[in-house]
C-alpha cells in the first residue's frame, strides 16, 4: 500500500521533478532499479518497470501507487518552483483503470483553492487514500486550512497516509516544515476523526545516528498509547522497514502489541526505496536465518524481497490484508 511513481518532466502526463530532486540518493537508486545509470530516463522506460514489477510479484495482489501534490502557499496558489516532484492524480488514475493490480493513492494539499474538486475527482476514481509529506509539499497538518479538508476525508472515510520521521528522497523548499513530519501533528487529524496512517511507523532511517528524530519515533509511540481512550482511528503502515538501521525500532513495536496491534498495522515497501534482507528476522538458528537470507536474495521480485522480510519478521498475517479491509469502508460519492 505505498508505492513511489515519479518522472521527469512530460508533458503529456503533467510529471516532473525537479534539479535539485537528482541530486538526491533516491534518484540514483531509481536509475539503478529502472538500468537507466547509463542512459536518458524518461517516464515511459519508468512506467515500464514499475509496473512490471507490480505485475510479476507473486505475492501481492494489488499495490498503491503514491501521487504527490505540488506545493501551494497559504493563499491556495501553486508554487512550482519549490515543488521538488509532481506526480498528477489524473496520471495515476489512468493506470489504475487500465491495471487491475493499481489501485490510486491520490495527493491532494490542502490549502490549494480548488481542493475539494480535486479530491472529489480522485474519489469519483477510486482513490483508496491521500498521501502527505509535510516536508516536500510544505504542509502544517495543524494549519486552520486543513480543517474543512479533514471532515471531507472523514465524510468518505478516505485514510490519509501522511509520511512521519525523516524523509531523505524528496527535499525541502523550506527546512522549516521538516518539524511537521513529526506524528504528534497529527493530533489535529485524528481529533477530527480522520483515518489517519503513520507512514513508516515514523521510526528513524539510520538509527541512533538519526539523533534529530528519536522524539518522532516516541511521540508514534505515545500516540498509540493514546489512541483507544480518544476514539482516534490509527494505523500505521511498514514502509522502508527493511533496514538493519531499524531493527530496534521494529524490537520495540512488536514488544508493544497491547498498543499497536497487529490489526493496526498495513503491510507496505516504499518501493522503489531500495530493501536489505539483513535486517530484524526472527530466527534464532543460524543456519535457518542463513536460509532466509539467500532465498531472498535469490528472489528477484523487490516486492516479494519485500514480503518475505517482514514475513520473516514474524508480524501477524492479518497486517498483509488489512489495508484491504480499512479501503473496504471507503464511501465513495454515487
Amino acid at each position: 500500500m505505498h508505492l513511489h511513481f515519479g518522472a521527469p518532466e512530460d508533458e503529456e502526463s503533467g510529471c516532473y521533478w525537479s534539479e535539485e530532486f537528482t541530486k538526491q540518493p533516491a534518484y540514483l537508486a531509481l536509475l539503478l532499479l529502472t538500468g537507466s545509470l547509463c542512459k536518458k530516463i524518461d517516464i515511459h522506460h519508468i512506467r515500464k518497470h514499475l509496473l512490471g514489477v507490480i505485475n510479476r510479484s507473486k505475492y501481492v495482489d494489488k499495490s498503491v501507487l503514491l501521487a504527490l501534490d505540488q506545493v501551494y502557499d497559504e493563499t491556495g496558489n501553486v508554487q512550482p518552483e519549490q515543488t521538488h516532484l509532481f506526480v498528477p492524480n489524473s496520471y495515476l488514475s489512468d493506470l489504475a483503470k487500465e491495471n487491475r493490480r493499481v489501485l490510486l493513492g491520490a495527493s491532494v494539499h490542502p490549502y490549494r483553492n480548488d481542493w475539494e474538486d480535486e479530491l472529489e475527482f480522485c474519489l469519483q476514481n477510486k482513490a483508496v487514500l491521500c498521501k502527505w509529506i509535510p516536508s516536500s509539499q510544505l504542509i502544517n497538518p495543524e494549519h486552520p486550512k486543513c480543517l474543512p479538508f479533514y471532515k471531507k476525508l472523514v465524510d468518505y472515510k478516505l485514510p490519509l497516509l501522511c509520511h512521519t520521521g525523516p524523509e531523505y528522497a524528496i527535499p525541502t523548499s523550506d527546512e522549516t516544515y521538516v518539524e511537521y513530519n513529526n506524528p504528534k501533528y497529527l493530533r489535529t487529524a485524528l481529533d477530527e476523526g480522520v483515518v489517519v496512517i503513520i507512514a513508516h511507523c515514523a521510526m528513524p532511517f539510520f538509527g541512533l545516528l538519526d539523533v534529530d528524530y528519536q522524539d518522532d519515533f516516541g511521540e508514534f509511540l505515545k500516540l498509540f498509547e493514546e489512541a483507544d481512550q480518544n476514539n482516534w482511528n490509527l494505523f500505521a503502515d511498514l514502509s522502508a522497514i527493511c533496514s538493519p538501521f531499524r531493527t530496534r525500532y521494529i524490537k520495540i513495536i512488536k514488544e508493544n502489541l497491547k498498543n499497536i496491534p497487529a490489526s493496526k498495522l498495513l503491510y507496505a515497501s516504499d518501493y522503489p526505496i531500495p530493501l536489505s534482507e539483513l535486517t530484524y528476522n526472527k530466527s534464532t538458528n543460524f543456519f535457518s536465518w542463513l536460509k532466509f537470507v539467500l532465498k531472498v536474495r535469490l528472489t528477484k521480485n523487490p516486492l516479494d524481497k519485500n514480503f518475505l522480510v517482514i514475513k520473516g519478521m514474524e508480524f501477524d498475517d492479518s497486517i498483509f490484508t488489512n489495508a484491504a479491509k480499512l479501503f473496504a469502508n471507503i464511501q465513495y460519492p454515487t
